[in-house]
């Protein structure tokens, strides 16, 4: 049996400028899931980072995340490692990467516009970063700046700040041909959650959807359980179908309602 080639790999540092290699021997014809998923990422987070913010931004851990109605987060200083490190998170949804490419992309510089916020933004009166959560002023000029136009509706005229806040690239903005090179370069979103939507056909398909214009969250199953009520005090109790329920104070079936 033929021994696997070692495959070099280069990702480049935070300043977006010295590649390091280093060999990595696979236990088949490509990378562990693991490995190439995190590789691909950070590559990418590097390359905006030089692009877009002039390779000041910090390293970061990025993580994933199955909540329902976030594409993505950012937390500040949530990790630190046994040397006392701290090291800050942006999660990414991969239930949303089947909107497209330039969509996965948009969510990833719209986490690290909030890193730039944490860490180099101006600060409130009080000395602190506002309500957590929101969108000031400060991310939105920000966003605006490196070619993402903050909306609330995800179209033009769309309040640039608040809580649930989407975006748009700015056509022939820094973000629009950054991403544009980055994707004719060969660079795609690779694993995406295989329980949610079909792929988008065209790469450049930038903030369409596969249902429409307005994204929706990830589709999660109907319970399968049946509620099931006392007829004599109301108990309510909810399980399968199959199951066979008792009120122990009226001694009496609990029946399917």
């Amino acid at each position: 049996m033929a021994n696997n080639p070692i495959k070099r790999t280069q990702i480049i540092s935070g300043d977006g400028t010295t590649p390091h290699a280093f060999s990595v021997q696979p236990n088949s014809r490509r990378l562990s899931p693991t490995f190439e998923v995190s590789a691909e990422w950070q590559a990418r987070y590097s390359y905006f980072n030089a692009r877009l913010f002039g390779g000041i931004l910090p390293d970061c851990i990025i993580t994933f995340t199955k909540h329902p109605l976030a594409q993505g987060y950012f937390c500040a200083e949530a990790f630190r490692d046994r040397d006392g490190l701290i090291a800050h998170e942006i999660a990414m949804n991969p239930a949303w990467f089947a909107l497209g490419d330039m969509e996965s992309f948009a969510t990833l510089v719209h986490e690290m516009c909030h890193l730039w916020r944490h860490v180099f933004g101006p600060r409130n009166r009080k000395g602190g970063y506002g309500a957590p959560g929101y969108h000031d002023r400060p991310w939105a000029d920000k966003m605006e700046a490196i070619g993402l136009m903050p909306s609330d509706t995800g179209k033009p005229g769309g309040k640039r700040t608040g809580f649930h806040m989407r975006d748009y690239p700015i056509e022939g903005g820094a973000f629009d041909l950054a991403c544009r090179e980055l994707l004719i370069g060969g660079d795609s979103v690779n694993w995406r959650d295989a329980r949610e939507f079909e792929w988008v056909a065209d790469p450049f398909a930038g903030t369409g959807t596969p249902a429409g214009e307005n994204p929706m969250p990830p589709r999660r199953s109907k319970s399968t359980r049946t509620r099931f009520e006392c007829a004599g005090c109301g108990l309510k109790a909810w399980a399968k179908p199959s199951a066979r329920l008792s009120c122990r104070n009226c001694n009496r079936p609990l029946t399917a309602s």
